[in-house]
């Protein structure tokens, strides 16, 4: 389901598609994954994908995106491919929101955690060739990133929030003692950071261009043809280790429950090391970082507790901080493995 209810009705959908795309739909069905409002077109010759974005959704976001795909389709890597309109856009506006058209990929998803061995060590590959591809495009921006995520400042802000909500739990919250336990965890490990982590070190990175939510969600599998790498949205230079710890935590089945398997890990960060070479501040301070990010984060608890039906959400909430009750217990172990055995 779309973040934003759809202002699309079906009959809208066929106007769109027969006036903008000369396209004449046979069937139109509505798939629930992912942010945008998305539909399957059917014809009588082919699919497609129809994908109305939220109100938040930029043009030169799209644009961007769009570019970036164009720029590693020429590259070997398997990525949407948009659909031109009469007037050669590559979208449409209705009202406030944008519309893109792109060919339906023939494929498989897969949910978070269920991959293996071999999913695991695949995922690790796409990330690293399409890093490495990406190393030649035109230098993207940080947007803020390191500011907004992995700062000092946006620690404090963050404590206070989680703060704000702990003092604030719906009563009508059937988990409200644990959410206080793992909010007030969140918070003594965050204030642990502040005063031991050197933020300086961030800098010390290898910070480059990146799909930027790169994990399993954004993934299309076909085993004859190979797999496709959708959504580079958020694509922008970033902390590259961040990304690939995050990554594997989302796709390994051996860290369904927030705990990691250190051994696929390490596997992990060698297969991507073969495309992208890391630093030693990269390999020490990789679990560090994810850390960081985590154990300030209040997401999945503030929406359930605005509403409790949102089951899905309240239980990645519960994996992120079972994850992060790991990191703290294994940074030690996780960097010394990650230093001696990843080249």
């Amino acid at each position: 389901m779309g973040m934003q209810k759809s202002n699309l009705t079906i009959e809208k959908i066929q106007e769109i598609l027969e006036k903008e795309y000369e396209i004449i739909p046979k069937n139109i069905s509505e798939i629930n994954r992912g942010t945008a409002n998305i539909f399957k077109i059917e014809t009588d010759k082919k699919s497609y994908i129809l994908k109305e974005f939220n109100k938040k959704r930029t043009l030169e976001s799209i644009e961007k995106e769009i570019d970036i795909i164009n720029f590693l389709a020429n590259k070997n890597i398997k990525v949407p491919n948009y659909i031109k309109t009469i007037d050669n856009e590559f979208y449409v506006k209705n009202e406030d929101r944008i519309i893109i058209l792109q060919d339906y990929i023939e494929g498989y998803t897969m949910e978070n955690n269920t991959g293996d061995y071999e999913k695991v060590i695949e995922s690790a590959k796409l990330l690293g060739k399409i890093t490495k591809e990406l190393e030649n495009y035109p230098e993207l921006s940080e947007e803020g990133i390191i500011e907004k995520n992995f700062s000092k400042n946006n620690l404090v802000k963050k404590i206070e929030k989680l703060k704000d909500l702990k003092g604030h739990l719906n009563l009508a919250n059937k988990y409200k003692d644990k959410f206080e336990k793992d909010l007030e965890y969140k918070i003594e490990i965050s204030n642990e950071i502040i005063n031991k982590f050197d933020f300086s070190i961030i800098r010390k990175l290898t910070i480059i261009n990146a799909h930027g939510d790169f994990s399993v969600q954004q993934l299309i599998y076909n085993d004859k043809e190979g797999t496709t790498v959708i959504d580079f949205e958020t694509a922008k230079k970033m902390p590259i280790v961040w990304e690939v710890m995050r990554s594997y935590s989302y796709v390994d089945k051996e860290a369904k429950k927030g705990n990691l398997n250190i051994d696929t890990l390490v596997d992990y960060f060698k297969e991507f090391c073969k495309y992208i070479k890391l630093n030693e501040y990269d390999l020490k301070y990789a679990p560090h970082i994810y850390l960081l990010q985590l154990s300030s984060s209040a997401f999945g608890y503030n929406v359930y507790n605005e509403d409790t039906t949102q089951n899905s959400i309240l239980e990645f909430a519960f994996f992120r901080t079972n994850l992060c009750k790991f990191l703290y217990e294994n940074l030690d172990k996780i960097s010394y493995r990650l230093i001696n055995e990843v080249k």
